[in-house]
């Protein structure tokens, strides 16, 4: 655990702007109110819509009395199944095939096939009014028996809603045999909760039809050309002809990268009104029409020896869906590669339920998984009579397991070195409740944490003004999580300028194409193409200035010159150049642009289209011939009272490899928001369903528990900023889901170490230790 850190790559860009505590570009406007969301922006005789969904999880609607409604003054129109002109060509594959969250288009039919589906749309005036019509609409609904739970569907027996997800099976070795001849046997049972996306934006969209065959749509969303392509599909659109603006996203944690139902029902009531409409979900709708986490069974066979190498492992994972779509919260991906295991089966089922459609949530798949494999490695390490630390250096894979490819980068040991010596792990004594504040129990726990790097095809516009000024243009998306900031500093030194001349123009269709911002992939996919074309601006000026008998440039060659602070230079003759303003001022040109398309590091040469259209355009074992991932190391401290059993995290130390660290700032504030977010996965999160009705209970911010400030203690975050230059060109990972994964095995793991109580059950409520 010595080994020394690899230098840092050099970056062969002039500047720097890269790696820098820059303050987000994007911060004043946000704080200040002028940064404008979906729904916030104004247009001329706008129209407001509000939905009425369902007070059933399954049946049909049997009648629905629109007619009080109607009366209300400023109501333009109620649009239910029986209306005209409401029938949308459906899409013909759910996300992630397709670019839908969902199968199940609203107002089609009478059916009703998950809770909280729409089932009216009124239109009015103004907001109140149409709120105020909502109220007034009278479904009489036929009810019939529901599933409202994975415990549910796993309970009822029917093989009917029980479906084999073939492509997360997987098996190496023999592990049935392995696990037999094991001197360490453990058959464990781990179970997390269907959790809610709760982003501070709510869905919305406003949507303008310019004319009949082209329409305009403000849409919060992860991922512009899915709304895009979608809408086409629904309404027999050129997709050219639509376009979807969406410069700003308060939060989308996944949930945004597809569309939903509210989306071409905002659409179609503007088509219908002949008027731009504007939609926003309620919070309470946020719990019911845009997917969730879902629910999981992790069952775990574990054999290992005596000194705690693990020789097999089994899963059989069981996981919650809607009764239309096939997401399958992959949760064994995280085991297949993290540790070298010589014998693995896995085998995985979707539970169908009546709770509407699951969907990514920040790290899917391995949010989940990592706490069912986290904390049974810490069960081995108290069966074997080990630190768990030391159970996990003992099972470090060099390559991957499952590819048998080498690691692009893996600087894991260097993670468990730091963060045992901050937190101080070699001060923890193995006995659990062996570690007391006065009477307060005190608890250390561990994880692993790893995330798999993906990248998709990018492309982007760069220009240079003649007064100085310089802009990307790019169809991506900033989610929240820094992406303005990060471009920016990477078109900073692209172009050899201040990064207070650069302006970077995201959320817009009509800007050349990118890929979700999902998978943590913007950082390796669209800084790499940013990149590019800034510096492809820059050699653009220099090819004018070589050849302008004028220009104190001229007859060089141009890869012999450099630009810093917006001046071209001979780079062994610094004082020999000029600025970009004078070289395009002499030319007559009021500015200079490029396009440019990037195709991920070790990428499959596909068309461009293809790598938009894909979910994972490169993934972690890729053409390069090398395994891609970030890893790092979660340490934990709770506290637990005795008398009350109520735990407390008391302190996290976190240390991170991502490669090379673009803003140290955005990258340790996503790290950190990730820890917490792990926090509330391991003590807070889960969404409540009614046995009688298959409604949530929780369905708001008050009961739908969250941690807050007072939750959290001390959270220190190191990063390694160590370059990987197989990940990406810029030698960058994405940092955005790597936090979350693991800390809720962290948490779990202290808390077992505090108390003796071993809690398999997310969340660890009170319940559950007394």
């Amino acid at each position: 655990m010595t080994r020394a850190l690899p230098k840092p790559l050099p970056l062969d860009v002039p500047g720097g702007a890269i790696g820098r505590r820059l303050d987000r570009v994007d911060g004043p406007d946000k704080v200040t109110g002028h940064a404008t969301y979906a729904v916030e922006y104004e247009v001329p005789n706008v129209a407001h819509a509000v939905l009425v969904t369902s007070s059933i999880a399954h049946g049909r609607v049997r009648r629905i009395d629109t007619s009080a409604a109607l009366t209300v003054p400023g109501v333009l129109a109620v649009l239910t199944h029986e209306s005209g002109g409401v029938k949308l060509k459906p899409v013909e594959a759910p996300f992630p095939e397709g670019t839908s969250g969902t199968a199940l288009l609203p107002l089609q039919t009478d059916k009703i096939e998950q809770r909280g589906q729409v089932v009216a749309v009124v239109v009015a005036e103004t907001l109140e009014q149409a709120q105020h019509g909502a109220v007034l609409i009278e479904p009489e609904y036929e009810e019939e028996p529901f599933i409202g739970t994975l415990e549910e569907s796993l309970k009822s027996g029917r093989a009917d809603l029980r479906e084999p997800v073939e492509d997360e099976e997987y098996q190496r070795g023999e592990a049935e045999k392995a696990f037999a001849e094991a001197e360490i046997q453990l058959d464990l049972t781990y179970t997390t909760p269907q959790e809610n996306h709760n982003p501070l934006e709510m869905h919305g969209t406003l949507a303008v039809w310019e004319s009949e065959t082209h329409l305009t749509v403000y849409e919060p969303s992860q991922w512009i050309l899915a709304p895009k392509h979608t809408l086409a599909h629904h309404f027999g659109l050129d997709p050219e002809h639509v376009r979807v603006v969406s410069p700003y996203i308060g939060g989308g944690f996944g949930s945004k990268a597809a569309t939903w139902s509210h989306l071409p029902l905002a659409a179609l009531a503007a088509k219908i009104v002949k008027r731009p409409v504007k939609l926003s979900r309620t919070r309470a709708q946020m719990f019911a029409g845009v997917g969730y986490r879902p629910a999981t069974v992790q069952k775990y066979k574990l054999g290992a020896t005596r000194d705690g190498k693990i020789t097999s492992i089994s899963i059989q994972a069981e996981t919650q869906a809607g009764m239309n779509g096939d997401f399958p919260e992959p949760v064994a991906g995280v085991t297949q590669m993290l540790y070298d295991v010589p014998n693995m089966a896995v085998s995985h089922e979707l539970a169908r339920t009546h709770a509407g459609e699951g969907i990514m949530m920040r790290a899917p798949g391995e949010a989940s998984g990592s706490f069912a494999l986290e904390s049974a490695v810490d069960e081995l390490a108290v069966a074997a009579g080990l630190d768990p630390l030391e159970v996990r250096l003992r099972n470090y894979a060099e390559t991957d397991p499952k590819s048998g490819l080498p690691y692009s980068s893996k600087l894991l040991r260097e993670c468990y070195r730091q963060g045992a010596d901050l937190f101080g792990w070699e001060r923890r004594t193995p006995e659990p409740g062996s570690m007391r504040d006065g009477d307060t129990l005190i608890g250390w726990g561990m994880a692993t944490v790893t995330y798999p790097v993906y990248a998709s095809a990018a492309t982007a516009r760069a220009r240079i003004f003649d007064d100085g000024r310089a802009e990307i243009e790019a169809g991506s998306q900033d989610i929240g999580t820094g992406t303005y900031t990060i471009l920016t500093q990477i078109a900073a030194d692209g172009f050899g300028m201040e990064a207070g001349s650069v302006k970077v123009l995201l959320g817009d269709t009509n800007y050349p194409k990118n890929a979700y911002s999902g998978g943590s992939r913007t950082a390796a996919s669209v800084g790499d193409v940013v990149m590019a074309a800034s510096q492809g601006a820059r050699q653009e000026l220099a090819l004018i200035a070589v050849q302008d008998e004028e220009s104190p440039l001229h007859g060089l060659n141009p890869l012999d010159l450099d630009a810093r602070e917006g001046r071209l230079f001979k780079r062994d003759e610094p004082s020999r150049g000029e600025t970009f303003q004078d070289i395009l001022t002499r030319a007559g040109r009021n500015h200079v642009e490029v396009y440019r398309e990037v195709l991920p590091v070790g990428g499959d040469p596909k068309s461009l289209d293809q790598m938009m259209g894909a979910k994972n355009a490169s993934t972690e074992a890729d053409a390069a011939g090398y395994a891609r991932h970030s890893f790092g190391a979660a340490f934990v401290e709770v506290r637990v009272d005795p008398d009350l059993m109520t735990p407390r995290v008391s302190r996290i130390v976190g240390v991170f490899d991502i490669g090379r660290v673009l803003n140290r700032k955005t990258a340790e504030s996503q790290l950190i928001g990730g820890m917490i977010w792990g926090v509330g996965m391991a003590l807070h999160e889960q969404t409540d369903v009614d046995p009688g009705t298959g409604l949530v209970l929780n369905a708001d911010l008050a009961e739908y528990q969250l941690p807050v400030n007072a939750d959290i203690g001390a959270v220190e975050v190191h990063v390694l900023d160590v370059p990987d230059p197989h990940a990406s060109r810029l030698g960058a990972r994405g940092a955005g889901e790597l936090g979350i994964v693991g800390l809720a095995a962290a948490v779990a793991n202290a808390v077992y170490h505090a108390t003796g109580k071993r809690v398999r059950d997310l969340p660890i409520t009170i319940d559950k230790l007394c």
